[in-house]
Order: C-alpha cells, then sequence, then structure tokens
C-alpha cells in the first residue's frame, strides 16, 4: 500500500512540475500536416520531462540502478513521445489519435525495456495513459484555462494537465499492480533469486 501511494504521489508530482516548467503534454493545435521541427522540440523537452518525472519515481520505490535506469528511460521515451506528437501532430491525426499514439508509447517502454507482460497492466497502462490525456484535455477547458495568455498561464494549465494525467495513470497502474512489479524486480535484483512464475 506505501509503495503504491509513493508511486502515486510521485507521478503526480513528477507531471504537475513538469508540466509547469516544461509545458507537458505540449500543445495540440491547429497544424495542416505534421510538423518535424516542432515534433524534434517536444521530444527534447518531453525527455527531459520523463527523466525528471522517472527520477522521482525510481526515489519513491527505492530501485537499484538497473530497475531504476529501465524505468527512467521508458519514462523518458513516453513522455517524450506524447510531447512530441501534441506538439507536432496534424488535426487530421485528432487529438484522440495523438493521446493513443501516446499511450502505445507508453505501452512499449512498459513492455519493452521494464518487462511488463500482464494483458490486464498493459492495457490499463494504455487505456490510463490515453484517457488521463483526453480528460486533462476536457478538465482544462471546463475550468477555461488558461486564465491568461501568457507563459503563467500556460504554465499553470499544463501543470492541471499533469495533476489529472497523473491521478488517472498513477492510481490505474497502482490498482493493477504496477508498483509490486518494479518492487518484486527490485527484490530479485538485490537477492539474485527469480521470481515466483518468471
Amino acid at each position: 500500500m506505501i509503495r503504491d501511494v509513493s508511486w502515486i504521489g510521485a507521478t503526480i508530482v513528477g507531471l504537475v512540475v513538469t508540466g509547469f516548467v516544461f509545458h507537458f503534454p505540449g500543445s495540440f493545435g491547429e497544424l495542416p500536416a505534421w510538423d518535424m521541427s516542432a515534433f524534434i522540440f517536444g521530444a527534447i523537452l518531453g525527455g527531459i520531462s520523463g527523466v525528471l518525472v522517472g527520477l522521482i519515481q525510481w526515489a519513491a520505490l527505492l530501485l537499484p540502478r538497473r530497475s531504476g535506469g529501465r524505468l527512467l528511460m521508458t519514462m523518458a521515451v513516453g513522455v517524450g513521445v506524447t510531447h512530441a506528437v501534441n506538439d507536432g501532430g496534424p488535426t487530421s491525426v485528432g487529438l484522440l489519435g495523438v493521446s493513443t499514439l501516446s499511450g502505445l508509447a507508453m505501452l512499449v517502454g512498459f513492455a519493452g525495456p521494464l518487462g511488463e507482460r500482464r494483458p490486464v497492466a498493459l492495457a490499463t497502462c494504455l487505456v490510463a495513459w490515453t484517457g488521463g490525456l483526453l480528460l486533462a484535455e476536457q478538465v482544462t477547458k471546463a475550468l477555461g484555462m488558461p486564465f491568461s495568455e501568457d507563459p503563467l498561464g500556460w504554465a499553470t494549465r499544463h501543470a492541471v494537465d499533469g495533476l489529472v494525467v497523473g491521478l488517472v495513470w498513477g492510481i490505474a497502474t497502482a490498482a493493477v499492480g504496477l508498483p509490486l512489479a518494479l518492487k518484486a524486480r527490485r527484490d530479485e535484483a538485490v537477492t539474485g533469486t527469480p521470481l515466483a512464475g518468471s
């Protein structure tokens, strides 16, 4: 239970801070086609954001270097793709398409470097990240954000985006045992004893 609360808290804090500072999850706008310069710039900002989120999660779960490094890489790629497609994606893809691409990137990260194989956990990772992004857009619109068309107004709006995504994805992934699975991999790494059923 403490692991779950630590994971949720770390995810929320990381995404709120990176939302405020680096404008996670980016700004889906009125682009007629893919804009590669915006995509690359968004990927860089998102990658930095993901590293910061991953560091906070790593510290919260007290993961060893190997597991923590994999989590860091996963978050850097997942958040990096999210920011890239939000900044550089065309309106023809739509917010649902952009959010789904972002969710797929997060799923691939957890299935790849982190070795998550449980179908329910992977589906939750995808659906919660995608749904969190879509819900964040609705929440900020309902609140009339940004409250001002200046850097502080947009930073605050993105911090709320981070809060919503962090809550939805953090709680959902905790509910399917992602922090527990990461902790189990930590214990395996420390003791050298394979996990039961692995």
